[in-house]
């Protein structure tokens, strides 16, 4: 079963790649992570390092 089905109604279209996917919200993020400046967040305690924050904060819950 797929979570989410393309449409034409519903798929929003990177203008740099190509990529299409399901709203505003996620073309957003990921024109930030795919084709923006590149600053990676590092884990304190392991060293894994992210580009970005919010794939750390979820790393942080099951590093200790």
């Amino acid at each position: 079963m797929k979570l989410f089905t393309k449409t034409e109604d519903n798929a929003t279209k990177c203008k740099k790649c190509g990529s299409d996917l399901h709203d505003a919200e996620r073309l957003k993020r990921h024109e930030k992570i795919a084709h923006g400046r590149r600053v990676d967040v590092k884990c304190r305690n392991c060293g894994t390092e992210f580009r970005d924050p919010d794939d750390l904060r979820k790393h942080k819950k099951k590093c200790k």
